[in-house]
Formats: C-alpha cells, sequence, structure tokens
C-alpha cells in the first residue's frame, strides 16, 4: 500500500512567507546604506541568505504511506516512522494548537516545520505544517509526538489504523510460519 498526502500551503503561510522576505530584504538595505563599506551589512545579508537557504531545504512536501512506514517528506529530509512504533495518531484542534510555540525551526516561511515546545505538556514536539490548520497528532511508543498538517486527515488517520491492523497481522502470520 503506497498513498501520498501532498501538503497545501494556504494563504496566510504565503502572505507571512512574503512578509519575512521584504522585512529581511529591507533591514539589508538600510544596513546597506547606514553602514558603507563596513562588514555589519554584508554580514547581516550573508546570515540572512544562509539561513533561508537552510529554511528552505526543511520545507515539508508530502505525507506518504507505504507498507511499513510513514515518510514525510521535505525538500531534503526524509523523517521516517515504523507504523509498529505508532503508539496512537489523533486529529488535533487548531484552539489546542495555541500552546504549542516555536523553539527551532520555520515560523510561517512556506510552512511551519522544526522543533516546538508544548506549553501545556512541557515537552518538545516535532512540526511538519503548511498551515496552522488540519493537524493530525502522532505518538509513537517512545513518547515523542510529531504534528502534521493534512487536508484529508480522516484519510490519513484511517489509512495509518489500517497499515498498522495490516502489520499486526503480517506479524502474526510470520511467528506462526516460524513456529511450524
Amino acid at each position: 500500500m503506497k498513498r501520498s498526502f501532498e501538503y497545501n500551503i494556504d494563504r496566510s503561510t504565503i502572505i507571512r512567507t512574503v512578509l519575512q522576505c521584504i522585512i529581511f530584504a529591507a533591514i539589508a538595505v538600510a544596513l546597506f546604506f547606514l553602514y558603507r563599506g563596513g562588514y555589519l551589512s554584508a554580514w547581516f545579508s550573508s546570515v540572512i541568505m544562509a539561513l533561508m537557504a537552510l529554511m528552505a531545504l526543511s520545507i515539508p512536501r508530502r505525507i506518504v504511506l507505504l507498507d511499513r512506514t510513514l515518510e514525510i517528506q521535505c525538500i531534503l529530509d526524509i523523517t521516517e516512522i515504523n507504523i509498529r512504533e505508532i503508539a496512537s495518531v489523533r486529529r488535533v484542534d487548531r484552539r489546542r494548537m495555541r500552546w504549542i510555540v516555536p523553539l527551532l525551526g520555520g515560523i510561517g516561511f512556506f510552512g511551519y516545520y522544526g522543533k516546538y515546545f508544548d506549553l501545556k505538556e512541557f515537552d518538545t514536539v516535532n512540526m511538519y505544517a503548511s498551515e496552522w490548520n488540519n493537524f493530525v497528532e502522532i505518538t509513537d511508543i517512545y513518547d515523542s509526538r510529531t504534528y502534521v498538517s493534512c487536508r484529508e486527515a480522516d484519510a490519513l488517520i484511517t489509512l495509518i489504523a489500517k497499515a498498522k491492523s495490516d502489520d499486526e497481522i503480517r506479524s502474526a502470520a510470520n511467528a506462526e510460519d516460524e513456529e511450524e
């Protein structure tokens, strides 16, 4: 079974991305004119360009459900979660997400991704979202939580449950074959 769920960037994320680029460009231009010939404007521009390039590599693109793994594919990174290690999958209301604040990662620059902090649980969580809506919480057996945004959240939850039950059936069949 292979099923792919594409990330869709919403309008507010695009607006935040454009605003961040405009602010960074305005600061770089202001520093260039204020410190003519200085290293400060070149340093700031170089650091911001490097950060934007690193952030662009981590933009989430799709969620792919395979037979035994759930892959969260970014532009350069792939996060794999073994189906056997998923303890629970549930839909999360947008109001619950107001207690999640960013620690390290993208905050509206083509999505929301990286490490975030949950103020209610006092725990760090992984975030892979292209919009601040339609959240699915994936908790593994190690109590690590990952939040993804998916417009087809109910289908994703159903397919993960089906893949998990299919994997358990295969494991039981393999165990019976080994006993014989």
